[in-house]
């Protein structure tokens, strides 16, 4: 008998079976997998581990450097530091003494989850059990020529060339890390453009940049049929076009591992696309049984389901929590020419009906802007008529790290006058909150000639 038992040992279990192991809870985690779940072993680390390498490569493009890649050392570099984060995780859980249990776990009852032959009971769960790649319908994922991100940073060698069906977050992003090492690159996107739930003025810019990077794509097209033939795919397009690729990534969406979980047994609701539905804080419709992380929807970001992990444990715990508000949650897309941003976008304001006005401010003024990417960046600042802040968004080199500077200014607990008089670092990007705050007060140094409405 368990006081917790978390199944999962993504960034959505493994946090919460810690916190919880180190206030005295006997605890257990369940994973049938790998340690760390989808993030440490396919797609956080991992591809952050081949961006570190591709932007490399694009900085040495600058100088029209002879560059030579040898991928099975990139190959080893990515696996090493999966390796490391995966011990490392299961070093903590061993260390805070959380009883690890192997095995797929299924509820026969509200309080009892089986795994293999083994009955375990617990006081409470939380299930943290993420999501899979979806693949499109009349396909299945072969790990060789069909793939998803559980399988395209461990190929043992770089394909000549690569189609993206779907241009969301996981395929611009693959695909820009792909043409830095010099893969034939196409995107196909069903929707209007790139990166569909941003703002177009963004996702316009985000595409310039790849088609600098000799990436193909094509926007409102789809797919007609997907064949393989001696080793290679061809894929008939929607426009007529024919296309020949080594391999096929899928990224159309993910589907939430609940299938299989026993939640009717449990009592556990889900929506009509399988997600774990929610009553109090981070409680489902069982009392006694948690849900966090990509499993019950939102964005389906890592740092959410961090926090979430450790609000489901106080939760547990007792203590009166709030759950995330996920317009608070800030987005990244590391597209060599990154994307953050926090808050609403103007799809978004228009679609709630809210009134509001658009500070753009180019950032090619910035030294460290010019050195690091190309020249039409922005920051894009979205207020109220009380000039509350409503939306930040940056498209620039490192806007992945440089949107933590915008947060509380975002969140008012700054205000433009104490931002306008902060050293910031220079030569960095993230000193442009400076200048943002200087345009907001109508006492801009840099940006004297763009004036400010207000």
């Amino acid at each position: 008998m368990y006081d917790i038992i978390v199944i999962g040992s993504g960034v959505g279990g493994y946090p919460a079976a810690i916190y919880l192991a180190s206030h005295g809870y006997k605890t257990a985690i369940i994973e049938e997998h790998l340690i760390g779940g989808e993030c440490t072993n396919y797609g956080c680390v991992p591809s952050k581990a081949l961006y570190h390498m591709a932007q490399a490569i694009s900085a040495l493009e600058k100088i029209d450097a002879d560059i030579n890649i040898d991928f099975k050392n990139i190959r080893k570099f990515i696996l090493d530091q999966v390796d490391r984060a995966r011990k490392g995780i299961e070093y903590l859980l061993e260390k805070s003494g959380v009883e690890i249990i192997r095995g797929h776990a299924r509820f026969i009852s509200p309080g009892e989850v089986k795994v293999g032959n083994n009955v375990y009971r617990a006081d409470n769960y939380i299930i943290a059990t993420g999501t899979r790649p979806r693949c499109l319908p009349g396909l299945v994922f072969d790990g060789k020529i069909i793939v998803s991100n559980r399988h395209i940073f461990s190929v043992e060698e770089i394909p000549d060339s690569l189609a993206i069906i779907g241009g969301g977050v996981i395929g611009v992003e693959i695909g820009n890390m792909f043409a830095e090492l010099g893969v034939n690159v196409t995107v196909i996107e069903a929707l209007d453009h790139i990166l569909p739930f941003l703002d177009r003025d963004i996702a316009l810019t985000i595409k310039r940049y790849l088609r600098s990077k000799t990436i193909s794509i094509h926007e409102k097209t789809t797919t007609t049929k997907i064949s393989a033939y001696e080793g290679q795919a061809k894929i008939l397009l929607s426009n007529g076009e024919k296309i020949v690729a080594d391999k096929v990534l899928i990224s159309i969406g993910r589907t939430p591992n609940t299938g299989d979980l026993g939640l009717k047994e449990a009592g556990v609701e889900t929506d009509e696309k399988g997600f774990i539905k929610l009553v109090n804080g981070y409680q489902t419709h069982n009392p006694r049984i948690y849900a966090v992380g990509d499993v019950i929807g939102g964005p389906l970001l890592a740092h959410k389901a961090i926090v979430e992990s450790i609000l489901a444990a106080k939760q547990i715990m007792g203590e009166k929590i709030r759950r995330i508000e996920y317009h608070m949650v800030p987005q990244t897309i590391f597209s060599g020419l990154e994307y953050a941003g926090i808050g609403y976008t103007e799809k978004e304001l228009r679609t709630k009906g809210t009134k509001y006005k658009k500070l753009r401010v180019p950032l090619s003024f910035l030294s460290a802007v010019r050195i690091k990417g190309p020249e039409y960046c922005f920051a894009k600042i979205l207020i109220d008529n009380k000039d509350n802040v409503l939306g930040i968004h940056i498209v620039a080199p490192q806007a992945s790290e440089v949107i933590s500077a915008y947060v509380p200014l975002y969140l008012a607990k700054l205000t433009p006058e104490e931002l306008a008089t902060f050293p910031y670092p220079h030569l960095t990007v993230s000193e442009s909150i400076r200048d943002i705050a200087e345009l907001l007060l109508d006492e801009s140094i840099h940006l004297l000639k763009l004036g400010h409405k207000r």
